[in-house]
Order: C-alpha cells, then sequence, then structure tokens
C-alpha cells in the first residue's frame, strides 16, 4: 500500500522535505531547478484552455520565492517512479484554523494524461492534508469544460458545490466548477 511520507513542524512553515509515494507518482517539493519546465507548461496553449495561466501575473521565480517560509502554501513536483517530472500539486491557501485548503494540480506532459497519475498524485496529497495536516476540507475550482478533470474529482469524492461566473481579470474561457471534499467524506470512501 502507498504510504505519504511526513515531517515534522509541517504548520510553522517549514517545507516539507520528505516525498509523497504513491502507487504510480512520488512527490517532493518544487525545487529552483524545476521552474523552467513549470513555466514551459504554463505557456501551453492546451493547457492554458483546460486550466488557464498559473504565471500570468509574475514569473516563476517570484512564485517560487514566495513559497520560502510561507505557512499556507505547500508545493510539490509530481514524478513517475523512475523519476520524469510530469506535474505539479499545490495545497494553497491553507487555512490551518479553519482546517481547509484549495487543490491545484497541473499535468504537464501530455502524454501522461489518462494514465492514473494525477489520480494517484492527488490521493497522496489527501492523505498528507487529511492525516498529517489534519485539515477537515478541501476545495478545489475547474473549469466546467474540463470533463475529464471533473470526473476524476468526482471518483475522488469531491462534490460539485457551485458554479462560478467566469473572470474577466483571468480571462476564463469557461464557468468554474467549485467542488469540496471533506475528510469524513474521504475516510468513509477510503475505508472500505
Amino acid at each position: 500500500m502507498a504510504s505519504a511520507s511526513t515531517t515534522t513542524q509541517t504548520k510553522t512553515g517549514q517545507p516539507d522535505l520528505n516525498p509523497l509515494v504513491g502507487a504510480v507518482t512520488i512527490m517532493r517539493p518544487v525545487a529552483a531547478h524545476d521552474l523552467p519546465v513549470l513555466e514551459a507548461w504554463d505557456e501551453d496553449p492546451e493547457i492554458i484552455a483546460l486550466m488557464g495561466r498559473k504565471y500570468a501575473d509574475r514569473s516563476t521565480t517570484d512564485w517560487f520565492r514566495s513559497l520560502q517560509g510561507r505557512r499556507t502554501c505547500r508545493a510539490w513536483v509530481i514524478m513517475t517512479h523512475d523519476q520524469r517530472l510530469i506535474g505539479e500539486l499545490e495545497l494553497a491557501e491553507i487555512n490551518w484554523r479553519a482546517g481547509t485548503a484549495e487543490l491545484r494540480i497541473c499535468i504537464g506532459e501530455k502524454d501522461c494524461w489518462s494514465h492514473g497519475f494525477g489520480t494517484d498524485a492527488i490521493q497522496s496529497a489527501l492523505r498528507m492534508a487529511f492525516g498529517h495536516y489534519e485539515l477537515r476540507s478541501i476545495y478545489l475550482r475547474v473549469f466546467a469544460t474540463n470533463e475529464r478533470a471533473v470526473r476524476v474529482y468526482q471518483r475522488l469524492g469531491f462534490r460539485k458545490e457551485a458554479i462560478l461566473t467566469p473572470s474577466s481579470r483571468r480571462e476564463d474561457p469557461a464557468p468554474v466548477l467549485l467542488m469540496s471534499l471533506t475528510r469524513q467524506r474521504w475516510q468513509v470512501r477510503t475505508a472500505g
């Protein structure tokens, strides 16, 4: 069975240094040498159509610097077990007191789409979020037109909560679904 490695001091702003190991993925904290790959994915028109632009308002370097010592965000790169970098995942906007966080994920290597890598990485992140971090609820936003992602989130137990109108500031190409998963619902699903 896959396990999520943990460290101490997760709420102190210190990065989580141990990898999260899933059945087909390994996640480790984002490093400076990963930034050119993340930037290339952010400029891919097909990825933009599905997820929007992550670095439209700032550079990858500025984003990476903002992570240092920040208590409210954890970011990992997603790799295959043979160490190929294929994506990135964040638990962002972590509210430790309320026990909530936003999940953000991008599988940037398109030949890895629909092979279970995103599902496996999300499962590792949920084990960390609901287990070690003791969060109560994870939410995410996804374009309603990204049907493949919506199906994955629903299979993992996320429920649709609301439909948000597209943001003109971000130039969203479609309405955005707000989805959430509670720790209690996750525990029931994973107990079986």
